[in-house]
């Protein structure tokens, strides 16, 4: 199925096989929501995510309460985009989703948490994090299958952070998407949105040497009267 990737802004490369088989989950990067929805959101494949959030107030807490603390505490620790999220447009909108992993019945044992991050109203990035089960090769192969259009992925290596992006270990041959893999989780991301978090992240470093070098530029003003009489 072709991928309508809208959102726009070294050694060898190694392609990757991708085996042809039914795709392991029902989103595409670069749909709108409603398309995504209606696939996904479908009886038996999938529902809403609703993440846990922290009370805010200094109620005394129940017992639900404080497992609910702890989920929320626990989906921060693990939240995968966490050192990108200072770096993503201002209209990004988010939503997030549970995918069964079982054939025509909505397990909520063994599926999957898809984390959809929407820019100008088309998906841009996907998280598919794998629960229940471990995260195999085959259902790795299964993602990206998903969304390479008529492309094919290449293995590549950008480890992201810093001013690099945020890091991927394959890319689309036709340019248009890149992702990357860890224990338990797939994320799929249109190149451009790589370009803008990179634009961004270049900016922010910009701006925090600018501030160093004033800091350094008032220390050494201030340092011979800080130190006379010594």
């Amino acid at each position: 199925m072709n991928s309508p990737h809208r959102f726009s802004k070294a050694a060898p490369l190694l392609v990757l096989c991708v085996m042809v088989f039914p795709a392991a989950l029902h989103a595409r990067v670069g749909e709108t929501q409603d398309m995504l929805e209606k696939r996904l959101l479908q009886p038996g494949v999938g529902k809403l995510y609703p993440r846990p959030t922290e009370p805010k107030d200094n109620k005394p807490k129940s017992p639900k309460d404080r497992d609910t603390e702890r989920q929320a505490r626990k989906e921060a620790q693990d939240d995968v985009l966490k050192d990108i999220r200072a770096f993503l447009p201002a209209d990004t909108h988010e939503m997030f989703y549970w995918k069964s992993a079982v054939a025509n019945q909505l397990s909520n044992d063994t599926g999957w948490k898809v984390d959809v991050l929407y820019i100008g109203g088309r998906s841009a990035l996907e998280v598919y994090k794998r629960v229940g089960d471990s995260l195999n090769s085959f259902e790795v192969k299964g993602i990206l299958n998903a969304n390479r259009g008529n492309s094919s992925w290449k293995k590549v290596t950008n480890e992201g952070g810093g001013t690099n992006g945020i890091g991927y270990s394959y890319e689309l041959e036709d340019g248009s998407l890149r992702a990357s893999q860890q224990d338990g989780w797939v994320m799929v991301f249109s190149v451009k949105l790589d370009n803008y978090v990179m634009q961004q992240q270049l900016v922010a470093k910009a701006e925090n040497d600018h501030q160093l070098d004033q800091q350094k530029r008032e220390q050494a003003q201030k340092a011979p009267e800080s130190v006379s009489g010594f």
